[in-house]
């Protein structure tokens, strides 16, 4: 007498979440920029790099730096309240 053989499949169908990008500024002239580290060695200083290109390129104004201290948790929803008060404009970077 034969054996059957049951074969699985062990893929599920991913969860999809809509959301909408942020509004762009139509310039960056003069504007607060946040730089949001993630605490992954190098965030800062690429962060750094970045904004002293967009500086000299599209004249950013001044800029609050802050690090969410763990690249493996969501930034803590305080400090993204903070940064969404004080800055324009933030970006985040991953460093490595």
């Amino acid at each position: 007498m034969a054996e059957e053989i049951k074969v699985l499949d062990p893929t599920i169908k991913p969860k999809t979440q809509s959301s909408l990008l942020a509004d762009r500024p139509e310039s960056l002239d003069g504007l607060t920029v946040g730089l949001l580290a993630n605490g992954k060695k190098n965030s800062v200083e690429l962060l750094q790099y970045v904004y002293e290109i967009l500086k000299e390129e599209h004249g950013l104004g001044s800029v609050i730096e802050d690090d969410k201290g763990n690249a493996s948790r969501p930034c803590p929803p305080d400090l993204l309240e903070q940064l969404a008060n004080q800055c324009d404009v933030i970006i985040t970077a991953s460093g490595d």
